[in-house]
């Protein structure tokens, strides 16, 4: 057997060389060869050709590959995607939208790369290439501004040479991938699925085993493969890839449907699938999994079949048997029971299911406003936090000198006071000269017993490096700003240079946060915001800086939870780690004698473990599962930061549904219990009273069982008290009376039926040359998304009066509303001989008066509404269409579906009224409309061209004039559409190009461009 690596020999592949090197392979009967990968190998494509029995593939599997056999993923290695996009921070780039028009050192196969970049606005495609040559140094001389890298590989050279990065990861911005997974063709699974289980099996314990012995693993990779790694730079490698694979919250190999859709979805949105039905996941499925669904399936049919045949032979025997009739007493009240308590269920349930879906609802926002409100207050406070550090820097870099001075303590004091969650502020120089206010909390007392038990406040400071080797920290105490309670001084090797994010802030000029690390004084987690300090003519000075405690943090998110059980924490989706929890104590955990920052993965709450476990293998954001700790019900929300916040951080928030509805569940079982019993005693009520409702209908019937039999006899019972029964009772005496009085003269014939005559609407249709019309209303989900439903609702009757008024005016037939759709005609049922004409100047006063309803909508402070519109003209099928009891009258057949068609064109072009040929043809020299291309539509093989209708040719009314650079726009549209159609592609870009040198806003001439054809001469490749 062969497996084909996708790149060199290093640690990404540890697992397999293990398996190899262990024997575990040997142990399955198998002989594996190892093959490397590298620069223009793609191990798919040589498992799909047969080159290779296996490989190490990318979600890629998911594209379709019409030519090539179906790659299925045996098991997926890495949870999350290793690309990334590294940045040194000397190219200042802090946010994605920033590396417009940067040069890029770009490797391909990184589609959640491109993903990102979308999502914030970059064309991965215009970036400035420069060739990758592995090397991240070259970031550092100035060859690149960014590259594409691993998150296991790249960073550690910048870290080795301690360069100050940033790293943009796809998995930061919602876009997580899986990475590595082990495949093979599906015909070679079904033709040998146990040799490829005994494969997986032994691949997916080499990677256990090499998880668990690194050091081990290294070992082997150095001894046995070529490898141009250091065992430092494996090592590193090592550590990054297990945070990728998550070995310890999800199984090794676990995939799930879900996460592919998810996947599968962006690939949508990037173009690289189609849009509609998704592909199935490429999950392998072993032969016992195959049976079992199968033998499930046939079950269940099984099942059905027996208890439907059950449910016939039990009625025919019901039928067969019962001959006897039902007493009316007995029928009402098993009416009752049988309508009014499932009445009462329904009600009953139904106003627990929207009881609860309201409550559920009142959680989701409780959940959205808690998120805001601390998302938005951490924005608050790092904005402040710049602002004030902006201003500290400012007057460092004015009077350095200042701040070596013990005057200095107040200006950090008020910098240390302005937010309650600032633990430290300090100003610190190149030099080695520092200068810091503290808080003095419990934190801080336990790291250092030589602080008085009485103080809150700690000011200090370092002597430069210029004193020698020996530097000390001079320390003061007080119990009351500026009272002084103690002081002392302790020798310190402490560089603050050497602290995360100092070098950052240095070279990017820019505030820098760092990500959470333990503090040197008290040896507890924080957060340090930095902004460096420059002089007038660009010298660097040192940085100003502050710190914020993961306690203060806590604390706060704590006051924040949607209801009193919920759990809210702040983490770095990357590693998962925690910056604040509203479980204060379970931020940081003890490991191996030392306090860490805990993970998501990590953390003492089992809850959210697996709600993490959860997020991960689904790609969800928001869901509702079993506590594995107690069983009862939690919703989960996980929300990113904006982009703008400039960390990559999340907001995690769990919270119990009863919280919301348990005492709902409590109150509607005392109501069934009510209901149940109030029913009973109901249902005794029901049966007395329909007794005596009851009793003069049975007598009715018996004397009407008499008149059958024409045994008159006199009737002495007793008028009912009830008038419709009395009524009755005197109806059938007047029949008997009646009947007995015609039978003495002959027998009697009673002819039932009554003839009613009429022309009643019949089915038909008729062809006829029609118009038809089609419009919608651009991009309108979003408009409903963001918009106030009545307002929409008022917007959206606007349109449909506009759009009914104007074809109406021009003789047409309004057919139909779809949606936020409108269906129009012209040339039935009324024969109009310039119908196409008259539907020209329909779409133009839609148009026109749309436009001028949005001037008044965007006065109010609404969206504004854009419509596309399609008209097509041809033979048409109208008349009456539908069923035998309903139809309407409408129009079918391939002109209507042109016209349909073409109304969704106007996205591609950004055009407002797409036209066809055939429109063009019966009334080209009175109207004006330019070219766009020939397209094919889905059920015609001849293509055909369509046109933009600018207005109407030499026409002074308002709605229907085209603009005056309509005609200009016409002939240099029909001058580049005809090169274009003509095969001369270069030419016709050219001419594109002259268009929006005249009409830089033109969306036709910008599509053109865009098309493949022109995107290549649009770049200049011949």
């Amino acid at each position: 057997m062969s497996l084909q690596l996708k790149w060199l020999h290093q640690f990404q592949f540890a697992g397999y060389y293990v398996a190899l090197e262990k024997g575990f392979y040997r142990d399955t009967g198998l002989e594996v060869e190892i093959r490397s990968g590298g620069p223009g190998i793609d191990a798919m494509v040589d498992v799909a050709s047969g080159k290779a029995d296996f490989g190490v593939c990318m979600t890629g599997v998911l594209l379709p590959r019409p030519s090539q056999p179906k790659v299925v993923v045996l098991g997926v290695i890495f949870q999350h995607s290793a690309a990334n996009i590294l940045v040194p921070s000397r190219a200042r780039i802090n946010a994605l939208p920033e590396l417009k028009g940067r040069r890029l050192m770009d490797a391909s196969g990184s589609d959640d790369l491109a993903a990102m970049l979308k999502q914030q606005g970059v064309d991965y495609a215009a970036l400035p290439r420069v060739e990758h040559t592995g090397n991240p140094l070259d970031l550092v001389a100035g060859k690149a501004d960014a590259m594409v890298s691993y998150v296991t590989n790249e960073p550690f050279v910048l870290e080795q040479n301690r360069v100050p990065y940033r790293s943009f990861t796809p998995r930061t911005f919602g876009f997580d991938f899986y990475g590595d997974n082990l495949c093979t063709t599906d015909a070679l699974a079904l033709r040998k699925p146990a040799m490829v289980q005994a494969f997986l099996a032994a691949s997916l314990k080499g990677w256990d085993y090499a998880l668990a012995n690194k050091q081990e693993a290294v070992d082997i990779i150095l001894r046995g493969y070529p490898v141009i790694k250091s065992r430092d730079a494996l090592v590193f490698e090592a550590v990054r890839t297990e945070a990728l694979i998550e070995p310890g919250l999800i199984p090794l190999g676990s995939q799930s449907p879900e996460r592919w859709n998810a996947i599968a979805r962006i690939y949508q949105d990037l173009g690289m699938l189609p849009k509609g039905k998704l592909p199935a996941p490429p999950i392998y499925q072993t032969s016992e999994d195959r049976f079992l669904y199968w033998l499930k399936l046939t079950a269940v049919t099984a099942l059905l079949l027996l208890a439907g045949a059950g449910t016939f032979l039990l009625y025919r025997r019901a039928n067969r048997t019962i001959v006897s009739q039902f007493r009316l007493s007995y029928v009402m009240a098993g009416l009752f029971v049988c309508l009014s308590i499932p009445i009462l269920i329904f009600i009953l349930v139904f106003n627990h299911q929207k009881n609860s879906e309201a409550i559920v609802t009142i959680l989701q926002e409780q959940i959205a406003k808690s998120r805001s409100a601390t998302i938005e207050s951490i924005e608050n406070l790092m904005r402040g936090v710049g602002g004030v550090l902006g201003l500290l820097a400012e007057s460092a870099a004015a009077q350095p000198s200042f701040f070596r001075t013990e005057d200095s303590r107040d200006a950090l004091y008020r910098v240390l006071t302005s937010s309650t969650q600032i633990d430290a502020a300090y100003v610190s120089f190149e030099d080695g000269y520092h200068r810091v206010v503290t808080r003095v909390d419990e934190d801080r007392k336990r790291a250092d017993t030589q602080i008085p038990p009485g103080a809150n406040w700690h000011s200090s400071y370092i002597e430069p490096f210029s004193t020698g080797l020996s530097r000390d920290r001079h320390r003061t105490f007080y119990d009351a700003w500026p009272n002084v309670i103690g002081r002392y001084s302790a020798p310190t090797s402490l560089d603050i240079r050497a602290l995360p994010g100092y070098a950052a802030a240095r070279d990017s000029h820019a505030l820098y946060v760092t990500a959470p690390s333990i503090n040197p004084d008290t040896g507890y987690p924080i957060i340090s915001a930095r902004y460096p300090i420059y002089t007038t003519d660009g010298e660097f000075l040192g940085c100003a800086s502050v710190n914020i405690t993961f306690d203060v943090l806590s604390r706060y998110l704590s006051t924040q939870r949607p209801s009193r059980h919920s759990v809210t924490m702040i983490a770095d989706p990357n590693d998962g780690k925690i910056v604040a929890s509203s479980e204060r104590e379970k931020a940081v955990k003890f490991a191996g004698g030392t306090l860490q920052i805990a993970t998501l993965a990590t953390v003492d709450n089992a809850d959210v473990r697996d709600a993490y476990r959860r997020h991960v293998e689904t790609n969800r954001d928001n869901f509702v599962f079993k506590s594995p700790q107690n069983g009862r019900e939690l919703s989960a929300s996980f929300a990113r930061f904006p982009e703008t916040f400039g960390s990559p951080w999340q907001s995690v928030i769990l919270t119990p549904t009863d919280d919301f509805v348990g005492q709902l569940r409590e109150t509607n079982q005392k109501i069934v219990l009510t209901i149940v019993t109030l029913t009973a005693i109901e249902l005794a009520f029901i049966f007395l009273i329909a007794r005596r409702l009851t009793r003069p209908l049975e007598r009715v019937t018996r004397e009407l069982e008499a008149i059958e039999d024409l045994t008159f006899r006199e009737s002495h019972d007793p008028s009912s008290k009830i008038k419709e029964i009395a009524q009755l009772q005197t109806a059938a005496t007047l029949l008997r009376s009646s009947l007995q009085s015609f039978a003495s003269f002959a027998p009697v014939e009673v002819v039932k039926g009554l003839v009613k005559s009429g022309i009643p609407l019949t089915l038909g249709v008729e062809k006829r040359p029609l118009t038809v019309f089609f419009s919608d209303i651009e991009a309108f989900s979003t408009h409903a998304e963001h918009s106030d439903p009545d307002q929409l609702l008022r917007q959206m009757s606007t349109y449909f009066d506009i759009v009914s008024k104007a074809v109406t005016d021009e003789s047409g037939t309004v057919d139909k509303f779809i949606g936020d759709g409108v269906m129009a005609f012209w040339g039935a049922p009324l024969e109009l001989p310039d119908h196409v004409l008259r539907a020209c100047h329909g779409a133009l006063r839609a148009v026109h008066r749309l436009s001028a309803a949005n001037e008044t909508q965007r006065a109010a402070g609404h969206l504004a509404f854009r419509m596309r519109i399609g008209l097509n003209t041809g033979d048409a099928l109208v008349g009456n269409v539908g069923s035998t009891e309903r139809f309407s009258y409408t129009a079918i057949g391939d002109a209507v579906n042109v016209a349909s068609r073409l109304e969704g064109m106007n996205k591609q072009f950004g055009t407002t009224i797409c036209v066809s040929e055939t429109v063009v043809n019966a009334v080209g020299p009175r109207i004006v409309v330019r070219p766009l291309r020939r397209i094919a539509v889905k059920g015609r093989e001849q293509r055909f061209m369509i046109y933009e209708l600018l207005g109407v040719r030499d026409s002074d009314d308002p709605e229907l004039k085209a603009a005056d650079h309509a005609l200009e726009l016409s002939k240099l549209t029909e001058a580049a559409s005809a090169l274009f159609e003509a095969g001369r592609h270069r030419e016709a870009a050219t001419a594109y190009r002259n268009i929006l040198g005249r009409h830089p806003d033109d969306p036709v001439a910008k599509a053109m461009l865009e098309l493949p054809e022109l995107a290549a001469r649009k770049m200049g490749v011949p």
